[in-house]
């Protein structure tokens, strides 16, 4: 799926420094990811799904509520439920889990915010018969 919003919206992927310490910066206007060098594998993968789920939602800017929709996002794409769900009854904290998933404990906590805010949802909208 991550492969197919690439191949759709074709940003361009830039390796460059960036200010105060920031992995990835995602700029509308030229539809371009910067990136800082040198990230880890498993930081340069979360930081790109990051930055790509920015240019989806079309974010201009940096506001938390963007960030977490971001983070949201980019969980969704890096972490397979089946995978969560046998992981998730194993590993007992975000940095095991995460370790396991190969991805950052950011994206294990975005990833259950999206959980616990699509139950809250289901449970909402389920009315008995």
């Amino acid at each position: 799926m991550f492969e197919e919003i690439l191949s759709r919206i074709r940003p361009r992927i830039v390796e460059s420094e960036l200010p105060d310490n920031w992995w990835g910066v995602y700029d509308l206007s030229t539809n371009t990811v910067y990136l800082r060098p040198r990230l880890a594998p498993i930081q340069r993968n979360s930081t790109l799904h990051h930055e790509i789920a920015h240019a989806v939602l079309k974010h201009s800017g940096h506001h938390p509520r963007q960030e977490r929709a971001a983070e949201e996002l980019a969980a969704s794409w890096l972490i397979c439920p089946n995978q969560f769900s046998v992981a998730s009854k194993i590993y007992g904290t975000a940095t095991s889990l995460a370790a396991e998933l190969e991805v950052l404990p950011r994206d294990i906590h975005a990833y259950m915010r999206l959980l616990q805010r699509t139950q809250k949802q289901e449970t909402q909208s389920w009315s008995p018969e």
